[in-house]
């Protein structure tokens, strides 16, 4: 049976499987849906991220450290209580390091949490240079240097801190996380 979705210009599109990719600005298709909530079903999340110019290697998987055991329930597990301290800013900041590299050979760095709207209209220097040293550790090299920088912002449920997907009963409708995870 097909399935299908109408578009914020009231065009049908039908397909096997249905896939909302919402953000974090709740517009669009989804808006006037979740607006109908008493208490909303995904929150906000800010981050801060960096981009550096090309790198001289070569990085064949992404690479996250121990901190992203600290942000995901999938991560609850008898080992994570066993993370050592996070330095203050990281702590502070709630940052994890998650890098992958571009087409070009630059590397993309991230990133941080914070929760609490309204969010900072400034980014927070410390947690770049936090993100930079764990980076520059497990690379076991400099990186080049940094040619971007940005705070972000995505979607998240507050009741599991999750940012993977929610699917419909039917699983007929998938509404991803970050990246597409679903």
């Amino acid at each position: 049976m097909p399935y299908g979705v109408r578009d914020h210009t009231g065009e049908w599109h039908r397909g096997d499987l249905v896939v909302v990719c919402l953000g974090a600005a709740y517009t669009g298709v989804a808006g006037p849906h979740l607006a109908t909530y008493p208490a909303p079903p995904l929150r906000r999340v800010r981050l801060q991220m960096m981009q550096t110019q090309p790198f001289g290697g070569r990085l064949t998987t992404a690479i996250a450290d121990g901190d992203s055991m600290r942000y995901y329930p999938a991560f609850d597990l008898p080992g994570r209580g066993r993370l050592g301290r996070q330095p203050p800013v990281a702590a502070r900041t709630r940052a994890q390091l998650l890098l992958v590299q571009r087409l070009d050979g630059s590397l993309t760095i991230g990133d941080t949490h914070e929760y609490d709207e309204p969010f900072a209209f400034d980014v927070d220097e410390g947690a770049y240079d936090h993100l930079r040293g764990r980076a520059e550790q497990l690379l076991g090299s400099p990186l080049p240097p940094v040619q971007r920088r940005w705070p972000g912002s995505i979607a998240r449920s507050p009741a599991t801190s999750s940012t993977t997907g929610h699917r419909s009963s039917r699983e007929s409708s998938w509404s991803p996380g970050p990246a597409g995870a679903a």
